[in-house]
């Protein structure tokens, strides 16, 4: 039941009960003016009380003054008890009960059944007799029970309330869940797209600089010394057959990563290798012993994963400083701690020519005015970084005499990161 058809039913009865208790009252004029305005101020209380919100003060203690207007009622009343004044009680009962909450309205309830006891008090004193006690027993009982019906009936429709609460609450954060799942899938594979371009762009780029070179001294040694040719030729070919490998190893990443592939000891073979391929001296200074993850109280999945991603960013800053800054040197330095893995390249290139590629490789354009070298990032160097800052770390890179990538991977979880340097 509503507010409106809560109010409504109660002004009717009201109405009906005061003309009944009118009629019995056979009041004089004056009385009777007496009785209409108490009357008309407890309908009015009622009206007000109906336009108010639940959370103001004059709403509950409206019903105080319901209990007054009553009990003046009764007590200007010819009757001892005049029941059709009596019933107003009851009324204010259901009414409390149902628009109050459950505390506030039991609360209140029990007191108008108590203020309706005064007027049976009044009764008993002055006729005491066993009928008379059983009435306001009787009595008592109804307005108890009427009680307990009211409260229960408040009690499930606040429950309700609160189920119906919850439910839009589960709604509400089922969708935001979706939400959250959609976008998380959505960086995914995002993530894992990247991850494979990366993983493209590294095996190629650096297999295929290779290739060039070996390739280039072939044509310059053809007419020269063809034996020497010969061997560079087979030496291309097995190039050729490494790259396509490595696009079969990147493929299959989907099936998951072999970590022993990416060791210190295969990024050993790939320097040597390298150097072979290009004629190119490099120096490799490994410190440090990393061991088994599991003696480090490591994850061994992230330290697989940081091995996967030193072994790419060798790989990468060799294949730049000898593709675009045409290095003859190149010095790498690994330093393996116990929570972090530090490393460090640095060529003898020319730092602007190498990091000035057309095809946005690695540094899209680099520019000396007054001296000042300025640096873009390009799809290399962005790769690098986007490999050390998975690991919570740091990537720094300077075009100064040659070219220098050095940065940190993390091989535990940082709330406070340690500057490169």
């Amino acid at each position: 039941m509503n507010k409106r058809r809560l109010s409504i039913l109660k002004s009717v009865l009201s109405i009906a009960l005061f003309c009944g208790a009118v009629y019995f009252e056979n009041a004089q004029p004056q009385r009777l003016i007496l009785l209409v305005a108490l009357f008309l101020a407890f309908m009015a209380d009622g009206f007000v009380r109906g336009l108010m919100k639940q959370e103001s003060r004059y709403f509950y203690l409206s019903f105080y003054f319901d209990i007054a207007f009553t009990f003046l009622l009764e007590q200007n009343s010819r009757l001892l008890i005049n029941y059709f004044f009596h019933s107003f009680y009851i009324i204010i009962l259901l009414e409390a009960v149902l628009s109050l909450n459950l505390r506030k309205g039991i609360t209140f309830g029990a007191v108008a059944v108590i203020a309706s006891l005064i007027k049976y008090g009044y009764l008993i004193y002055y006729k005491y007799n066993f009928a008379n006690i059983s009435q306001m027993a009787f009595f008592l009982l109804v307005n108890v029970l009427i009680l307990v019906i009211a409260g229960f009936a408040q009690h499930n429709r606040e429950e309700r309330q609160r189920k119906d609460i919850l439910y839009q609450e589960l709604l509400e954060t089922h969708r935001k869940l979706r939400q959250y799942t959609d976008e998380v899938n959505r960086l995914s594979v995002v993530e894992e797209r990247n991850r494979i371009a990366r993983d493209i762009h590294d095996t190629l780029g650096h297999n295929m600089t290779a290739l060039i070179m070996q390739l280039q001294m072939t044509e310059h040694l053809f007419k020269e010394d063809p034996a020497r040719s010969r061997e560079l030729l087979s030496s291309a070919v097995s190039t050729a057959r490494d790259s396509l490998t490595g696009i079969r190893e990147v493929i299959e990443t989907l099936r998951g990563e072999d970590s022993l592939k990416y060791s210190i000891d295969a990024i050993r073979t790939l320097v040597k290798d390298f150097a072979d391929k290009t004629s190119v001296e490099i120096q490799l200074d490994i410190t440090g012993e990393q061991g088994d993850p599991s003696l480090h109280q490591r994850s061994n999945l992230r330290f697989s994963a940081a091995n996967m991603a030193l072994y790419r960013i060798i790989q990468e800053s060799l294949t730049n400083a000898v593709r675009h800054g045409k290095a003859t040197k190149i010095y790498v330095k690994i330093n393996n701690l116990e929570k972090e893995i530090r490393f460090s390249v640095h060529d003898n290139g020319d730092s602007v020519d190498a990091n000035d590629c057309g095809e946005q490789e690695n540094i899209t354009s680099s520019e000396r005015d007054n001296g000042i070298i300025t640096i873009r990032e390009g799809y290399g160097l962005r790769g690098i970084r986007e490999r050390v800052e998975a690991f919570g770390g740091q990537m720094l890179y300077q075009a100064d005499q040659g070219f220098t990538v050095q940065g940190v991977l993390y091989l535990e979880d940082q709330n406070d990161k340690d500057t490169v340097g």
